[in-house]
């Protein structure tokens, strides 16, 4: 626990933000501000008369740490789900004829049926599970989750990264939950599963080795302070199977995103050009460009020319070894477009997350 608490607290200091309380807003503000932040909306939904939702209040919210992580990274709601206002509320919509996506703001009520009659929205939010609390999470794709349930500070943590850092996009909750409980919790059932070991090897190193033994180079980007990346190298590349893949097909290779050195590929040689911490490496803007979220990897060809494929983003152990299979087996030579690919095997993972997180 302390492990996790002190990777939230250091990406709250690099962010310069002070802890406190948590800043509650109106739900019209967050939907409002979410455009331009881009940042996920996390609803506290509760009514008056509910006592675990207060017990959550003074046990859950109070956590200062928790409350920054929250207040830097979220922007949190409180909601009666049983107000009688009238709340302007957006929901996406694509235009059929140009394929443009738009907010569309529809008046939501409560239609005062009855004692403790719940509001419109509300149930929709929760999709007519009317459980307190409830934890309802809007991503910046406007993709709705919500989690029932009184939560302590340790099991609403690694659910907060989950979203935070857009990994309920790529990555299946039970896959994360294992990767994260492997880098954090390592006394966990899983923990077995993930005793794999890569053979990271030095970038130039391994750019020279490719000359005289040809293999595609797999080449991991990470962050000290990104606390995602590391539940992707203590878990995702610790997975056996996927380990066992890379060390066998592929030369790997990890390197922080401000590394010093000086890395030559394909002829050119890249460098930090102000040698500082927290400034990207020239390689990393390169490959990186316009999208810089980390972490992420690459894969470079056998003659170590260009790179072919670029993933922005955490991975789950399987989400990397379904692409890392693309490439070895060369589908992409074979005709087999990787868009499809991917898509189907995307489609998969929101059909395994219709149901995820649960508490």
């Amino acid at each position: 626990m302390k492990k996790v608490l002190f990777v939230i607290i250091s990406a709250i200091c690099f962010a310069n933000v002070a802890i406190g309380q948590i800043k509650w807003m109106g739900i019209e503000e967050a939907m409002r501000l979410q455009d331009s932040t881009q940042k996920p909306v996390m609803i506290d939904m509760y009514t008056d008369w509910c006592g675990w939702c207060k017990k959550m209040d003074a046990e859950t919210f109070s956590n200062p740490d928790l409350a920054a992580y929250i207040n830097a990274n979220f922007l949190p709601v409180k909601f009666n789900a049983e107000t009688t206002d009238t709340i302007m509320f957006p929901i996406k919509t694509t235009d059929e004829k140009t394929g443009e996506k738009k907010n569309e703001y529809k008046p939501f009520i409560n239609l005062q049926t009855g004692n403790k009659s719940s509001h419109l929205l509300a149930q929709m939010l929760l999709s007519g599970r009317m459980s307190y609390p409830s934890l309802v999470f809007i991503d910046y794709e406007g993709n709705i989750t919500p989690i029932p349930g009184f939560m302590t500070v340790e099991k609403l943590e690694p659910m907060l990264i989950y979203f935070c850092e857009r990994i309920n996009k790529y990555s299946p909750w039970n896959e994360y939950m294992e990767c994260f409980n492997a880098t954090f919790h390592s006394e966990t059932d899983t923990a077995g599963k993930f005793e794999g070991s890569i053979d990271w090897m030095d970038f130039n190193a391994a750019v020279k080795k490719m000359k005289t033994n040809p293999k595609k180079l797999l080449l991991y980007i990470y962050s000290n302070w990104n606390t995602s990346s590391k539940i992707m190298l203590g878990g995702s590349f610790k997975e056996k199977d996927l380990a066992e893949y890379i060390n066998k097909n592929f030369y790997a290779v990890q390197i922080p995103y401000d590394i010093k050195d000086t890395l030559t590929i394909a002829g050119h040689s890249f460098i930090n050009e102000t040698g500082q911490m927290q400034h990207p490496h020239q390689l990393v803007l390169s490959l990186l460009h316009p999208d810089y979220r980390i972490p992420a990897f690459a894969i470079f060809d056998e003659n170590a020319t260009h790179p072919i494929f670029v993933q922005r983003g955490f991975s789950s152990y399987s989400t990397v070894e379904k692409l890392l299979t693309y490439f070895y087996e060369d589908m992409d030579k074979k005709g087999v477009d990787l868009q499809k690919y991917y898509d189907e095997y995307i489609s998969n993972l929101k059909e395994k997350n219709k149901t995820q997180p649960q508490k």
